[in-house]
Formats: C-alpha cells, sequence, structure tokens
C-alpha cells in the first residue's frame, strides 16, 4: 500500500492531518501541497477537490480516500 496526501500551505486543518499521518500510516507516501511542480495536474489526475485529501492504494488501485481524521482511523482500523 501507498498514499498521496494533497495539502495546502493555508490550508487550517492541513498541520494537524499531516500529523496524524506521519504518526499512524505505516506504509510509504506522497504529501503533495500547491507549491510543488504537477500539483494542480495530480489534483485534476485524481479529482481531488479541497484539503486535506489522502487517497491510499493498494496495487495502483485506490481503496481509500478521506479529508478528515477520523475517516482515516477508521480505515486503518480495518487492516
Amino acid at each position: 500500500m501507498n498514499y498521496l496526501l494533497f495539502t495546502t500551505t493555508r490550508c487550517p486543518k492541513c498541520p494537524e492531518f499531516k500529523e496524524f499521518v506521519a504518526e499512524n500510516v505505516k506504509f510509504d507516501g506522497v504529501i503533495l501541497d500547491e507549491t510543488q511542480p504537477g500539483f494542480h495536474d495530480k489534483i485534476a489526475e485524481y479529482g481531488v477537490a479541497n484539503a486535506p485529501t489522502i487517497i491510499i492504494f493498494e496495487d495502483e488501485k485506490e481503496i481509500f480516500r478521506g479529508s478528515e481524521v477520523y475517516e482515516v482511523e477508521g480505515f486503518l482500523k480495518t487492516l
């Protein structure tokens, strides 16, 4: 499994969400924000409408998407 985490530098929820992911998600991932090249292309590619949004993949297929800590917590409990 791996993940993409979409954040923005102005998002008030993003720092807490990133910290939660760093402490609780035990597989590799990439954190993207609007300062990085290709960010807007990735948002369009994955249909991301708000920040933060985490997309978790298994075998290159999306298996989870969430924007709230409680959603990610619930998903992680199913693993």
